[in-house]
């Protein structure tokens, strides 16, 4: 009984190295995914990203009729957005007539915090620390169809986003 048992467990690993040298032959690729997959396995993409001539970043979400709803906009370089680079894109991805007429500006003052190990305390319990990032501050502009938001202070922006406020955005938050 013992060499029928010991018989049938060598098998089972000969079955079982054959089958992963087989599946995993070295020379042959995996397949990198294409959009035309991506697109087949989980639907359209919620997110576009494209490239300005101002060296600037603009990760759009659309509505699923095409328009624009959301835009997040980014500096490629390690300066901030000057306001030059800035109104350049606004006035294609948010002109003025687009936007509708300005409601109110609200400064944002927040105090980011983040959870930061102690540095010598034995204990290891995380402690809350002020966080100088660069999204809580700037200011807030809310027009009748948008709102546009500008991290960072004037002239030297971290990102901006717009926001479309039409009923096809709701729910791409």
């Amino acid at each position: 009984m013992k060499r029928f048992v010991s018989f049938g467990i060598f098998t089972c690993v000969l079955i079982l190295t054959v089958v992963q040298s087989v599946s995993s032959k070295p020379g042959t690729p995996a397949r990198i995914q294409t959009r035309n997959t991506m697109q087949k396995l989980y639907g359209s993409a919620i997110q576009e990203v494209y490239r300005t001539s101002q060296h600037l970043t603009v990760t759009a979400s659309f509505a699923s009729g095409g328009n624009l709803c959301r835009a997040h906009i980014q500096s490629n370089v390690d300066t901030g957005i000057s306001d030059a680079e800035l109104d350049a894109v606004l006035h294609v991805l948010a002109p003025e007539d687009v936007r509708g007429k300005h409601k109110m500006s609200t400064f944002l003052d927040i105090t980011c915090v983040k959870l930061q190990k102690p540095e010598s305390d034995s204990s290891g319990k995380p402690e809350l620390a002020v966080d100088p990032c660069a999204q809580c501050s700037g200011v807030s502009d809310e027009y009748e169809r948008a709102t546009i938001t500008r991290y960072g202070n004037t002239n030297e922006y971290s990102s901006v986003q717009i926001s479309f406020n039409q009923p096809e955005c709701k729910g791409l938050e």
